[in-house]
């Protein structure tokens, strides 16, 4: 029976979303408000102290939170109000309070006419009398809990800003740090400087792709989203510089390169993609790699297994970054999909550009 009753109230706790903290407060506060409205009387300090109606009126306090919960979950679910907005908490305070009038008035209506006492509870100066001490009751309880939701609430979104701008800042960190990698300007010039040499029509390209890398890089480092049209160029221009040195061992396939859609994305993601089907596969020109990006109703980019002998150890933590990004932004979290044979990453669409 016990552990019935604690499992019930655990889950009474969960569904408002309170603590055994704030469930103490409210009851102190019930009790206080009772002792002081008693003071005022000729009771004995006994009778003063006597927790009867302080646990009445800390039932009836549960009520009005039970009410105001129920109230916030219709609309969250219909979508009706938006969450994190200090507006959002009076509108709910408002029609709570309304449906807490009618059903306070119905149910004593109905309890009335049981006991043939209409007359006795509802003329004139009873009902404003009744209707103030309710109006009191509610405006105090329900504006702590609606107070502590807001809170709580905040916090949480805090966190989750918080939680976004990390890893936003590692990527677009460890982004930077690759592209700015000594070794990898000495790479691109030496590449360079040869086809200068050689053929200065692909060196001219090559610098070409190259100027446009960095400057992609440094003009979207700070943004949260790009137009995905953009981001495709980029990964383009860099898929450009690593033809140049992994002669045809790998291969890379845009499939609706042009999107119509106005829809964006978080900047490197694409190229983080391609860069890791590189960095886990060993391509040659006789076997290669093939990377696929596909743009239908989400972005798809996938490519075949061909893994080296010695696994470079990452941890997954650009994927992990790529999908904390995805889900903070567009509420959708990727889609990863690995067997055998190969490696799909599924991106869904940003449809907002309130970021970039």
């Amino acid at each position: 029976m016990d552990i019935c009753y604690f499992a019930a109230m655990k889950r009474l706790f969960n569904f408002l979303r309170i603590d055994i903290y704030f469930t103490v407060f409210i009851f102190l506060l019930s009790y206080l408000l009772v002792i002081n409205s008693r003071i005022k009387t000729d009771l004995s300090l006994v009778e003063i102290l006597l927790p009867d109606a302080p646990l009445a009126k800390f039932v009836s306090a549960f009520l009005i939170l039970i009410l105001i919960k129920l109230t916030i979950d219709y609309f969250q679910k219909k979508e009706v109000l938006d969450a994190y907005k200090a507006s959002t908490y009076f509108k709910y305070f408002g029609i709570s309070f309304i449906l807490f009038l009618l059903i306070s008035n119905l149910l004593g209506l109905f309890i009335s006419t049981i006991f043939n006492t209409i007359s006795r509870n509802f003329n004139s100066q009873t009902l404003v009398l009744t209707h103030l001490s309710r109006s009191i009751d509610f405006t105090l309880y329900g504006g702590l809990y609606l107070a502590y939701l807001f809170l709580m609430e905040n916090n949480n979104y805090k966190a989750e800003i918080r939680k976004y701008d990390n890893a936003l800042s590692s990527s677009v960190i460890q982004q930077l740090k690759s592209q700015l990698n000594p070794h990898f300007l000495f790479n691109n010039l030496n590449t360079l400087d040869e086809l200068i040499e050689e053929d200065s029509a692909k060196a001219s390209s090559f610098l070409h792709h190259f100027s446009e890398l960095y400057r992609y890089s440094l003009v979207t480092s700070e943004k949260k989203l790009v137009p995905l049209k953009d981001e495709i160029e980029f990964v383009k221009n860099y898929f450009e510089l690593m033809e140049q040195k992994y002669l045809g061992g790998y291969h890379l396939t845009i499939e609706n390169p042009d999107p119509q859609l106005e829809v964006f994305v978080p900047p490197f993601c694409l190229q983080l993609l391609v860069e890791n089907a590189i960095e886990h596969n060993l391509g040659r020109a006789e076997n290669p790699v093939d990377i696929k990006i596909e743009i239908t109703n989400n972005i798809t980019v996938v490519n075949n297994k061909i893994p080296k002998k010695h696994k470079k150890e990452t941890g997954g933590r650009a994927l992990k970054n790529l999908s904390t990004q995805f889900t903070l932004l567009s509420g959708t979290d990727i889609i990863i999909e690995n067997s055998d044979t190969e490696f799909k990453v599924k991106l869904p669409f940003i449809n907002s550009n309130n970021d970039v």
